[in-house]
């Protein structure tokens, strides 16, 4: 409840500081994470992350405050983690993450005659659903872990991208590309006070949007 209350206060103070006169449109993304996990190499020994291409869906919520200049908020189901590689050793262990998470990105489009490249950045939020590990053993045996309770309930980060806006009569579709950077330790584990870990992923979406109201 805490989490959400978060996501509430933020969603207002943005709402508050938006022009009367903007213009509201929503719309749906999905796309691609190719997500990974950052971790001093020294804290591994002989194990290193591996980027696991994973999956995101949601909502959008644009709200063009001049011609250019818009804020787009994103609120979606977001997957991250990574492969856990071990050299000598056959075995595939995998962090399995999702999340609910709320990107808020500053959008500056560029006027074209029939494609609108544009650029953007923001902060995201991001509230745990789900965290496990999973061994797939090379004989065929596979087990899963429930890490939820050792994994931070909350992900700060910071992403940036660039896209292209075609529009279609009053609609829009998009694709973009960002670059996502973890800001925060995803590890709650009291038996390892030392792990510093943090997501990142390369995100592609594409997505059609429409204005509603006047």
């Amino acid at each position: 409840m805490k989490n959400m209350n978060i996501v509430l206060v933020v969603f207002l103070a943005v709402i508050t500081a938006v022009p009367a006169s903007a213009q509201i449109s929503l719309g749906v993304l999905g796309g691609l994470n190719i997500a990974n996990l950052d971790m001093d190499e020294g804290d591994m020994g002989d194990a290193e992350f591996a980027s696991r291409t994973v999956f995101g869906f949601g909502g959008i919520l644009d709200y063009s405050i001049s011609e250019n200049i818009a804020l787009r908020l994103e609120p979606m189901y977001l997957q991250k983690g990574a492969d856990i590689v071990v050299d000598g050793f056959d075995d595939q262990f995998i962090v399995k993450l999702s999340y609910f998470e709320v990107p808020m990105m500053f959008k500056y489009s560029f006027s074209g005659d029939n494609i609108n490249p544009y650029i953007m950045a923001g902060p995201s939020i991001g509230f745990l659903l789900e965290a496990k590990t999973v061994l797939d053993a090379a004989g065929g045996a596979s087990e899963e872990t429930d890490i939820k309770d050792e994994t931070s309930s909350v992900d700060f980060s910071f992403g940036f991208g660039a896209g292209v806006n075609l529009p279609m009569g009053n609609n829009s579709i998009f694709v973009d590309a960002r670059y996502v950077l973890g800001l925060t330790n995803i590890v709650d584990d009291p038996d390892a006070p030392d792990d510093d870990v943090k997501n990142n992923g390369i995100q592609i979406f594409a997505g059609i949007t429409f204005p509603v109201g006047g």
